[in-house]
């Protein structure tokens, strides 16, 4: 999450009177929350389940002896591991988010 600095001068009216006012700094977010995605579940075995949006499949949650794992990818033979998580409801969030780009 990034922040941008931005003195108080930079604001019209707000220097008027305060002379004191040279050292005042604010941080101003700048990344919005994105706008959420809805996610739908479909149960394919006892063990997979396959998590889609409204436009595409986004992968698959699989139940392990250790936990639930993430896969992301529109075919599970070519899906790619994200992370092993302890609850379904977690392996599923993992899945909601956006890909990270570099």
């Amino acid at each position: 999450m990034g922040y941008k600095q931005r003195n108080d001068s930079e604001v019209p009216g707000l220097r008027e009177g305060r002379p004191d006012n040279l050292g005042v700094v604010t941080l101003e977010r700048l990344d919005f929350p994105r706008r959420p995605v809805r996610v739908t579940t479909r149960a394919l075995t006892d063990h997979l389940v396959q998590v889609s949006s409204d436009e595409a499949i986004l992968g698959f949650v699989r139940s392990d002896w250790n936990g639930y794992s993430a896969l992301r990818g529109s075919h599970l033979a070519s899906a790619t591991l994200l992370g092993t998580y302890a609850t379904r409801g977690l392996a599923q969030e993992a899945l909601r988010q956006r890909p990270r780009s570099i």
